[in-house]
């Protein structure tokens, strides 16, 4: 994907690097999700997939943490109320009901009943709920109801549930990046975000996610 409009600069000047910035607070940290993800929804401009803004009222919110019997984790919950954008290089579930909505695991990939290894592996997956669809090809991320712990659900192979990241704040700042990837994409490559994810996040984790 290339910008709309070729002879606009590229990348927009209010896009961020494609670097790990320094957030001394939340708010900055929000200021950072909404740079880049206005940048992204340039990219995408006039295509059907464009991102938007789409911030949740406090009662749909609500409404969904009744139906899941828990709340959400709070960095997810304040993204959600604050921004609410979706469809990014990864997408995220919606609070709304929709084809890829907030959910337990169990209800979003029933056939896990059948392919968990052990009853532990079960137990875990009974706790999990997906927040975000990934590359809409059954692999999931998922928050743990107690913990709120980032899981990642991997149908294709290897370990089916692995831990990733202590919070979904960690996985919404990772994506942040992949996003800033493709907006960059003229001056980096998979190399450089691999390169990038993996100064946090260790080399092995982000090879299971990208590959």
């Amino acid at each position: 994907m290339s910008p709309s409009t070729a002879s606009d600069p590229w990348p927009p000047a209010h896009c961020p690097p494609l670097a790990w910035p320094t957030l001394a607070s939340q708010n900055e940290r929000f200021a950072w999700y909404r740079a880049v993800i206005e940048a992204y929804a340039q990219l995408w401009e006039e295509h059907v997939t464009q991102t938007k803004m789409a911030p949740v009222g406090e009662k749909d919110l609500t409404d969904l943490e009744n139906r899941l019997g828990c709340a959400l984790p709070p960095a997810l919950r304040a993204y959600h109320q604050t921004l609410g954008a979706l469809s990014l290089a990864e997408t995220l579930c919606s609070v709304a009901e929709s084809d890829t909505p907030i959910q337990p695991l169990l209800e979003a990939f029933p056939a896990i009943e059948d392919i968990a290894e052990n009853e532990d592996q079960l137990s875990l997956a009974h706790e999990l709920i997906v927040f975000s669809d990934y590359l809409g090809n059954g692999n999931m991320f998922c928050f743990h109801r107690k913990t709120g712990e980032v899981y990642y659900f991997d149908h294709d192979g290897g370990a089916m549930l692995t831990c990733f990241f202590p919070s979904p704040q960690n996985y919404l700042d990772a994506l942040m990046i992949r996003c800033l990837a493709e907006i960059h994409q003229e001056t980096a490559d998979e190399a450089s975000e691999e390169s990038i994810l993996a100064q946090r996040f260790g080399q092995q984790l982000v090879r299971k996610w990208l590959y």
